[in-house]
């Protein structure tokens, strides 16, 4: 199965992110905003890389994930308009509202990690 890396401050989401990976038989490992990003993506070659907007230097998770060919899921509040765009513009393949990214994390979680 894929690997899912998330850079994802809220505990409470961040476990929930983790058990609905881990349900779905996919293996799952968390960055810290202090962790070398390219590192990690060479380390793990994860498939998915899922960034909270809110994290510390979620653009350079953005950018090792994508030179190393990881889609990126991206997710933050709806009302920050820049920062979604800014995602956007850094090469996330999905930003989604947190609403969203609770309500179909099953199904967010196969699409991006399964699709190349």
């Amino acid at each position: 199965m894929p690997t899912i890396l998330i850079l994802v401050p809220d505990l409470m989401f961040s476990t929930r992110i983790e058990d609905a990976a881990k349900h779905l038989g996919y293996s799952i490992h968390s960055l810290n905003t202090s962790d070398d990003a390219a590192a990690a993506m060479a380390r793990e070659k994860p498939a998915l890389v899922i960034v909270a907007l809110d994290a510390a230097d979620w653009e350079r998770a953005v950018t090792a994930a994508k030179r190393g060919s990881a889609r990126v899921l991206a997710f933050g509040s709806h009302k920050n308009v820049d920062a979604m765009r800014a995602a956007k513009d850094a090469g996330c393949d999905e930003v989604v509202a947190r609403s969203r990214m609770a309500a179909e994390l099953p199904n967010l979680l196969k699409k991006y990690a399964e699709s190349k």
